[in-house]
């Protein structure tokens, strides 16, 4: 996050923490807004971060949740079935 300028306890990081735990939290994934995008190997979910040009990409399965990147750029989603 520092790369993409996130100093420790910046709004943008904590809006960024927010987002991670709201994704940790959550009952169901993917969200209703949540997006597939190409992300080596294979594909990420992808969640924007409320309020900032940020975007969470991460993967889960049936019981863990793994956080790949935070990026300044949204990414571009995929066909549902592509």
């Amino acid at each position: 996050m520092r790369k993409l300028g996130l100093a420790p306890g910046s709004p943008g990081q904590r809006s960024v923490l927010a987002t991670v735990r709201a994704i940790a939290e959550a009952d169901v994934l993917p969200g209703p807004a949540d997006f597939a995008t190409d992300f080596a190997p294979g594909r990420a979910r992808v969640r924007r971060v409320s309020g900032h040009n940020l975007w969470v990409l991460y993967r889960f399965d049936a019981i863990h949740v793994d956080v790949l990147t935070v990026r300044n750029q949204p990414p571009v989603p995929v066909e549902p079935n592509g």
